[in-house]
């Protein structure tokens, strides 16, 4: 009689230390900013191209690298563009497109931005948005990456 109370003990605990061990399940909008913040990224150049009509859109050349172990098909980023005394001329959310880029390796890509020219005293910074909240997470583009939409 003491074997299956013994064995039923050890049981109860394995499955208790398993449980406190696994903490709780990472949701899809946790799992993403973790995959997000994976990332670096900078600008390493800046223009303006014009079209016929003279329409411009600012180019934006990012050096991106995945240092984590999962990819993303997509990354948005936060594009800022400061002017003169440090007006913020804009401020916009992009989505690099990250398709082939595996993890541990980087690359140059470059994003647009239709109907914004830059100034000649423009700086240009862009980041990965810190603390969305988890609505703005699931509207991103890279959701469906882990949310398996």
């Amino acid at each position: 009689m003491r074997r299956p109370t013994l064995a039923a003990i050890l049981i109860t605990l394995v499955a208790t230390v398993m449980t406190i061990a696994c903490g709780p399940e990472e949701t899809p909008e946790q799992r993403l900013e973790r995959l997000r913040y994976n990332h670096e990224i900078y600008p390493v150049g800046t223009t303006t191209l014009y079209d016929e009509e003279g329409t411009p859109t600012l180019l934006v050349d990012l050096n991106v690298a995945n240092q984590g172990t999962e990819p993303l098909t997509a990354l948005t980023v936060l594009v800022r563009v400061k002017g003169a005394g440090g007006i913020e001329r804009l401020v916009q959310r992009v989505t690099v497109p990250l398709d082939d880029l595996r993890p541990g390796i980087g690359r140059q890509q470059d994003v647009r931005i239709p109907g914004f020219a830059l100034e000649d005293d423009d700086e240009i910074t862009v980041e990965i948005e810190p603390n969305l909240s988890p609505e703005d997470l699931r509207g991103l583009p890279e959701f469906s990456d882990v949310s398996g939409e």
